[in-house]
């Protein structure tokens, strides 16, 4: 590595990354930081953060797969791990990282939009934004950077915010400039124009025009999406309301969203006669959507919150028919998985007299699964799944009291005779009036099930990458 690099960025991680174990979080719908949390992990946490920071590039290969070493050690302090697994966490994703070189050049106000998507001006960029986030803030950063019309070339919608989403999550929700800067690179093109969502999940998912999504290659899906379904997409971009007007207004937006991305990834992953087929692109539709409370708090105006909700969610939409518009069959989902929310491998205890509700009783065993769950994330060495079980566990302290029936659509609604025809039908195929606040806890024991539970002794599995598309062979034998 340039010896420039690290006289230049040496002494910034200990102000970049200082603010990481004193700030709360910046929204009451942010994650909370696990019990275990202490001055050996922040230390830890710290060191690697800025290890990682000066020594390595965004992107660990010349395809643009982005440096996820940030992401792992950051959400597996806020789970409790200790010192030496988070210094574990992180010496597995040294391994493979492509080290950081000096710019061609210095970025400026000037010249920033030339060199915009030239990874080789990746450290230029990353001195320009620490420089400007120091000086500014986040807020105004964002403001100037992502949702000013001359950071988006005219467009109106947010394509410097497209690119390194849950990054610039983390860099909202632990105070990071460090990570801030990171993020706002922005070296990945945006995959696709946004749409402004008001979208209605359900519908769409029973649509027959999207009944035979074939397969389309990861590299240009969310392009080829919008070419050959675009006009259907647009067709639902005018269906959903929030109020962007008072704080209730948008966490009701943050909740619609979690739980449509909850249901895209683990419903639609779900089948009667396959094991669960955890998408590695839909599962990240969950582990962002936790970050909008901390980004929606760092942005003040109205009119951006709006952008980033519309877009945000054109985008999970447009993933969901590029990954082939897994069906969503919540009734059968429930039923399939009502006794698993309990089923928790390794050794048993032996539990006396006395224990509640009795010895013998499965709760007695485990009365909580998200503990260990939790015990087994922190260890398990996958970058992604302490990401999803943190995103899921969260989801599940915020609306794990939903009962049955709560999402079915009020009355006294201004909808169409048409609308409604629709939604009446997806509800027959669906079955939404049997989502509860049970599913958070099902999907995470789904998806731990198949990422597997290394310290109980399992394998470790993977996530899949086949995605949902549409298969002749099956049609013609049903």
């Amino acid at each position: 590595m340039d010896l420039r690099i690290t006289l230049q960025r040496q002494q910034q991680p200990s102000v970049v990354l200082r603010r990481i174990p004193l700030c709360l979080p910046p929204s009451a719908f942010s994650p909370r930081t696990f019990p275990g949390i202490d001055q050996a992990s922040t230390q830890a946490l710290i060191g690697t953060l800025s290890d990682n920071h000066v020594r390595w590039h965004i992107f660990f290969n010349y395809k643009g797969f982005h440096n996820h070493a940030a992401h792992h050690i950051l959400a597996i302090w806020a789970l409790g791990a200790p010192a030496p697994v988070i210094e574990a966490a992180y010496a597995t994703h040294c391994e493979y990282q492509r080290p950081a070189f000096a710019a061609p050049g210095p970025i400026n106000k000037q010249i920033f939009n030339k060199h915009l998507g030239d990874e080789r001006y990746y450290a230029g960029y990353l001195d320009y934004f620490t420089s400007e986030l120091l000086q500014k803030g986040l807020k105004e950063c964002l403001e100037e950077h992502n949702f000013a019309s001359e950071a988006n070339f005219g467009a109106a919608f947010p394509e410097m915010f497209s690119a390194l989403f849950i990054h610039v999550g983390y860099g909202a929700e632990f105070s990071s400039i460090g990570v801030s800067a990171e993020a706002q690179t922005c070296f990945q093109e945006s995959c696709s124009p946004m749409w402004f969502p008001r979208c209605q999940l359900l519908p769409l998912s029973c649509d027959p025009r999207l009944s035979q999504i074939k397969h389309m290659d990861e590299e240009t899906m969310c392009t080829k999406t919008l070419t050959e379904h675009g006009s259907i997409i647009h067709d639902y971009v005018n269906m959903w309301k929030f109020d962007i007007s008072t704080e209730d207004g948008i966490a009701d937006a943050i909740e619609e969203l979690s739980w449509a991305n909850d249901l895209i990834y683990g419903v639609g992953g779900h089948s009667t006669d396959k094991p669960f087929s955890p998408d590695l692109f839909l599962m990240h539709l969950v582990t962002s959507s936790i970050f909008l409370p901390s980004l929606l708090a760092s942005i003040d105006k109205f009119s951006s919150r709006r952008l980033l909700l519309m877009a945000y969610f054109t985008s999970a939409l447009s993933y969901y028919v590029a990954r082939g518009r897994p069906r969503l069959d919540i009734r059968s989902f429930y039923m399939s998985t009502e006794n698993l929310m309990h089923e928790v491998p390794g050794p048993k205890t032996e539990p006396v007299s006395g224990t509640l509700p009795t010895p013998t009783s499965g709760l007695a065993q485990t009365p909580n699964a998200w503990y260990p769950m939790i015990q087994t994330t922190i260890v398990h060495l996958n970058e992604h799944l302490c990401k999803t079980q943190r995103a899921l566990a969260h989801h599940s302290s915020l609306y794990g009291t939903r009962k049955k029936g709560w999402c079915v659509p009020s009355e006294g609604r201004t909808v169409t005779a048409a609308q409604v025809a629709r939604e009446e039908e997806a509800e027959d195929k669906v079955g939404l009036q049997e989502l509860d606040g049970t599913i958070f806890v099902r999907l995470a024991m789904l998806t731990q099930k198949r990422l597997g539970w290394m310290r109980e002794g399992e394998t470790a599995g993977e996530w899949d990458f086949e995605g949902f598309y549409w298969k002749p062979e099956e049609s013609a034998s049903v």
